[in-house]
């Protein structure tokens, strides 16, 4: 009798995971994250993601349509457990009491995922690459970075930050914390209205404060990285050791994904060569124990790691690439999508090549190089103009049409009414300014 009153008791236990726990929580909390805190806060990116990860479900008054009686089924199953687990038999409260009876601060919701939000559109996963280095990559991610940490406001001024907190993983070792401020002053100094002058001594402070919101770490090997990703739940959830409590992971950063992967491609040769003349079942025990190195199984690795975490954050996810080996010149034109537009193979192997949401290519306007035959005098002559290209600092960027022949044709021709996937920034000592396309 024992023993079935115990299968019973057993059979009634729900488990849930932390993801779970959260996304319930979430419910208690409503109105903390807006709506739009999974747009990345550039228009032409956000339209871009939009074709590729559409919005997933109809909205009906701001509500998910055939979901509504299921979340509103599910709140009530979550606020009944928390009601039973946290409060003393007997005692009633309120859901909108709960507030004051945990004694929670409503701010203080941090990094909990918005349901709502992560039902109406996909959580983006961004690539961005390019042929060679120094070609805007990182400079577009310090751009992303800085709307991602900068207020929504100072004050009656509007800066159209994220208020949000990001995590960069600087794997290049290139971190440049100088840069990313100029290029968050740019981003207030450029709104409309908004000058250095009006801010005063202000200005500093502000950006200050949003700087504390970027975590950066520095892994040294691929190794490394896979730890780093492994534990960061474990960093953000502890609170003593950051001052972004009150705020959401908008995003984390990878600059840049390919460093180690030389370094990785030589271990793998050289763990193929060891192979060599050993029985496959006594490799694919190593293998399976982890006790010898492959390439493929490391960089899956990574992957099943950062979509289980932007599973637990409902974070963005973008990283630069540097594709070794190919080639790729800014388009000149794109009236037409179906025109040549240059592309790039994924520089990391699967399941990377499908994983990002949106993959972009950025590149720096070529300088021709002085014909070896052209005279002193001709070239003095000729210089300016040259001179004046790099400093214009103009960065093109499209859309990487790479398995374009596998699109549906709704992707293509939407990419098509938006100008073919391009658009321009510009790269100044003053920060990034961003244009909405490329005429």
């Amino acid at each position: 009798m024992a023993a079935n009153l115990g299968e019973r008791s057993l059979a009634d236990v729900h488990q849930e995971g932390l993801d779970e726990i959260l996304s319930g929580l979430s419910h208690f909390y409503p109105g903390h994250l807006s709506h739009d805190t999974y747009s990345l806060g550039v228009p032409i990116l956000d339209t871009l993601l939009e074709v590729f990860a559409p919005k997933a479900f109809a909205a009906n008054d701001g509500q998910p349509q055939f979901l509504s009686e299921f979340v509103e089924q599910q709140t009530i199953e979550n606020e009944e457990m928390l009601l039973r687990s946290e409060f003393p038999a007997g005692q009633v409260y309120k859901p909108d009491e709960l507030h004051a009876a945990q004694d929670v601060d409503p701010s203080a919701n941090v990094l909990f995922s918005d349901p709502d939000g992560s039902k109406k559109q996909q959580v983006p996963i961004v690539e961005i690459s390019s042929s060679l280095s120094a070609s805007g990559k990182s400079q577009l991610l310090y751009y992303l970075t800085a709307l991602a940490i900068l207020p929504r406001k100072y004050g009656d001024i509007s800066v159209s930050g994220k208020e949000a907190a990001v995590v960069f993983i600087d794997t290049d070792d290139r971190f440049d914390a100088e840069r990313l401020r100029t290029v968050a002053r740019g981003i207030v100094q450029q709104q409309r209205g908004i000058s250095e002058s009006s801010l005063g001594p202000h200005l500093d402070s502000l950006l200050v404060a949003s700087l504390q919101h970027v975590h950066v770490f520095r892994p040294q090997s691929s190794s490394a990285l896979l730890a780093t990703i492994h534990t960061l739940d474990s960093y953000l959830f502890d609170l003593s050791r950051h001052r972004s409590a009150s705020r959401p992971l908008q995003m984390i950063a990878i600059d840049s994904a390919t460093a180690f992967f030389w370094q990785d491609r030589l271990r793998d040769e050289v763990a193929r060569t060891e192979e060599i003349g050993r029985p496959q079942a006594e490799i694919d025990s190593e293998r399976e124990q982890k006790k010898r190195f492959h390439l493929s199984d490391l960089y899956t690795e990574l992957v099943r790691e950062l979509k289980a975490l932007q599973s637990q954050f409902q974070c963005a996810i973008v990283y630069t690439a540097t594709v070794a080996g190919g080639r790729a010149t800014s388009p000149g034109h794109y009236d037409q999508f179906q025109a040549r537009i240059p592309s790039l193979r994924p520089a990391l192997p699967a399941p990377w090549g499908t994983f990002p949401t949106l993959r972009l290519i950025v590149h720096r306007p070529s300088v021709r190089p002085f014909p070896p035959s052209m005279a002193a005098h001709a070239a003095v002559k000729d210089a300016p103009s040259r001179q004046s290209v790099v400093q214009q600092g103009k960065i093109s960027a499209w859309v990487n049409p790479w398995g374009r022949d596998e699109w549906p044709r709704r992707i293509l021709e939407t990419i098509e009414a938006n100008n073919g996937g391009g658009f321009s920034f510009y790269m100044r000592n003053s920060g990034v300014e961003m244009t909405d396309s490329d005429h």
